[in-house]
């Protein structure tokens, strides 16, 4: 029997703590060897195929007793292949996001009670930040073009969806996984666009910098 399952406050979904963050629409390859996450993906499988992913702030991703974040992406499994040593590789990819609520024992593997978060309904400026997050990008994209450092530009279809559109652009962003983590968390879309905005001019500042210092005699 699976241990994902209801409760009165919150969802049980085993969790995935990683070094990365997984954003909405993101794509999450795994090789999982760990035999505590080879459990995992057994009751996963038996269920709905969904487990948690969060990151972790601070310690490793073997062996249990990091720091992990309170805001993380229930992950859908796509794919998988096992290996005859108990591995496995997965392909999943990201859906709605959620809170933890609390952490639970890490018996057979981590488990947590979140509550998955609704998507948000359309803010009144969230298109206009969107086009100048945009914007921001292709600035960005050119400059790393002009001065040599990007031998050719990402793929240019974006997405018609505001929220797609909005997670898509997060991806496409050069930033930390703490970076993408700040994003993830933000509280509202429009927070998340003026974020990944500032963190583009941000890395176009530096990129700017670093240009310049190249091209000193």
């Amino acid at each position: 029997m699976s241990d994902i399952g209801a409760s009165n406050t919150g969802i049980v979904m085993p969790m995935f703590p990683l070094g990365s963050v997984l954003l909405p629409d993101g794509v999450l390859p795994l090789h999982i060897f760990e035999p505590r996450f080879q459990q995992l993906l057994n009751h996963a499988l038996e269920a709905d195929r969904r487990f948690g992913v969060v990151l972790i702030t601070r310690g490793s991703e073997v062996g249990g007793g990091e720091t992990r974040a309170d805001i993380g992406t229930v992950a859908t499994i796509d794919d998988y292949q096992r290996f005859d040593d108990g591995r496995a590789a997965v392909v999943s990819h990201g859906a709605s996001r959620f809170r933890v609520i609390e952490w639970l024992e890490d018996d057979p593997y981590p488990r947590a009670l979140i509550q998955e978060l609704d998507p948000e309904p359309e803010g009144r400026n969230d298109h206009d930040l969107l086009r100048t997050a945009r914007e921001s990008f292709d600035a960005l994209i050119e400059l790393g073009q002009k001065l040599g450092r990007l031998e050719s530009a990402p793929n240019a279809d974006w997405e018609s969806d505001l929220e797609a559109a909005t997670w898509q652009l997060a991806a496409r962003s050069p930033c930390t996984p703490l970076d993408q983590y700040s994003v993830l968390s933000a509280p509202t879309r429009a927070d998340r666009l003026m974020l990944i905005d500032q963190l583009l001019r941000d890395v176009y500042g530096d990129l700017e910098l670093m240009g310049g210092l190249d091209s000193s005699p």
